[in-house]
């Protein structure tokens, strides 16, 4: 995985999604539009992003193992982990088009 974390910025050359600081403190990932994360929940998106562009293939199986643990990154979120890919799956720009339909 090559997730670039800054101080104001996480961004992937696997994944179009990214993560930006809040001058609250808080994070915010374009897949989880309208949510505010902590820094360790915003690296847990980022996680999954990257996971689902990755291991598209595995997660196509839904008794791969690997479900396992994005069930366990999707709960850090307060989400599952079939509702985390489902997003995930969406470019940004989908996204958009999605919220202003």
């Amino acid at each position: 995985m090559s997730t670039k974390i800054t101080d104001t910025e996480m961004t992937s050359d696997l994944t179009c999604h990214t993560a930006q600081a809040a001058a609250d403190g808080g994070w915010s990932v374009t897949w989880l539009p309208g949510r505010t994360l902590t820094r360790e929940q915003a690296v847990t998106a980022m996680t999954i992003a990257e996971i689902v562009v990755e291991r598209a293939d595995i997660l196509a199986n839904s008794s791969a193992k690997l479900w396992w643990h994005m069930d366990g990154w999707a709960e850090e979120l307060g989400i599952t982990g079939p509702h985390a890919v489902a997003e995930a799956s969406l470019s940004p720009e989908d996204r958009a088009y999605l919220d202003a339909r």
